[in-house]
């Protein structure tokens, strides 16, 4: 079951699309909804999940985000069958396994254990490097029941402006 996390967890990072920036908005996902605060619209992504993987799922959606300069969104949300529950340490390590697979070196320098509007979730910083790039992420997952929720923010490690715009995506995270 872990596997099928770590799977969904990645999908979304497969397309690199993207509209112009449209300027900052608030925008929402699944429902309850996530909401979120970014500098421009993110698009769908459309997912080909695997026969075995869709008998777990009830609906699963996730788009993507890039301005162009390094900066990269990806938003996902996860209703599983009644008999799965959400995994947000789980998805978490999925998603840096997955990483690792692709040839990526991930350092984690934080892992965190809180609560977004009551609802568990997991927060993680870290440095992914791959093919000498270094880049900044924080990523965020959080679940209820058989729901799950994960925000993946990155960006290039020596950019200070878009360190001070990724902290401010993490910042308007919530569940309404």
């Amino acid at each position: 079951m872990r596997n099928l996390l770590f799977a969904l967890c990645l999908l979304p990072l497969a397309s690199y699309g993207q509209k112009s920036a449209i300027g900052w908005q608030t925008f929402s996902i699944g429902a309850p909804a996530l909401q979120i605060l970014l500098p421009g619209e993110p698009l769908p992504q459309n997912a080909n999940l695997p026969e075995a993987v869709q008998s777990y799922i009830k609906k699963y959606e996730a788009f993507y985000y890039q301005d162009g300069k390094g900066l990269v969104v990806t938003l996902m949300h996860v209703v599983y069958s009644v008999d799965v529950m959400s995994d947000v340490k789980g998805a978490i390590d999925g998603t840096n396994g997955q990483w690792e697979r692709t040839g990526s070196k991930v350092a984690v320098l934080s892992t965190t254990n809180n609560k977004i509007n009551g609802k568990n979730a997991i927060q993680q910083r870290g440095k992914l490097i791959n093919g000498g790039q270094e880049n900044d992420y924080m990523d965020i997952v959080i679940g209820e029941g058989a729901k799950l929720w994960q925000v993946i923010v990155m960006v290039p490690s020596k950019d200070t402006v878009l360190q001070t715009t990724m902290q401010k995506i993490i910042d308007s995270i919530s569940i309404k």
